[in-house]
């Protein structure tokens, strides 16, 4: 099911987040800011409908405000939501927007698309596998230090081989 969020005032959001504005508020392009209320709660793949970064795909973890320009991507228990998260992003939902001053999305177009989908046990593996890499290639306090002591590992192994010689006998 895909359903567009609410619209809200600009004068509601924050750009920081404080005890009146505790929780993440999404749009189009990603979060706008931080607000005081919530309208979802849970884990939700979030595709931007509006702009010129409209198709683009975040992932919306505990409670958050989506606004109108933002369409939530809710499983009526055939998806995994972190499987359908990774199977939009890599769908290019970019291409299907509405030509225009103002590129868009609609939630019936995109409704229209079709993907083939394996077991939902499958989708599961196939999504922790994402995960995982994902946070090693982009979270730094993971994939960084990993990353810095295998390249370590090369070099050690690299500099043994080059620096080996064998003993000439006279």
């Amino acid at each position: 099911m895909m359903k567009a969020g609410k619209a809200i005032h600009a004068e509601e959001l924050s750009d920081t987040e404080d005890a009146e504005h505790a929780f993440r508020c999404y749009g189009g392009n990603g979060i706008r800011g931080f607000i005081g209320k919530t309208n979802y709660s849970g884990g939700f793949p979030i595709i931007g409908r509006q702009g010129a970064l409209c198709g683009n795909v975040q992932y919306a973890d505990g409670e958050f405000y989506a606004t109108e320009h933002a369409v939530v991507v809710q499983s009526k228990g055939l998806y995994d939501q972190r499987f359908l998260f990774h199977l939009l992003t890599a769908m290019n939902l970019n291409q299907y927007k509405s030509a225009g001053a103002q590129p868009g999305l609609s939630v019936n177009k995109l409704e229209m698309i079709e993907a083939v989908v394996p077991t939902l046990e499958r989708q599961r593996s196939i999504a922790t596998i994402l995960d995982r890499f994902d946070r090693l290639c982009n979270d730094l306090s993971d994939g960084l230090p990993a990353e810095i002591e295998a390249r370590q590992q090369q070099y050690e192994h690299y500099r043994d081989k080059l620096l080996t010689f064998e003993e000439k006998r006279a």
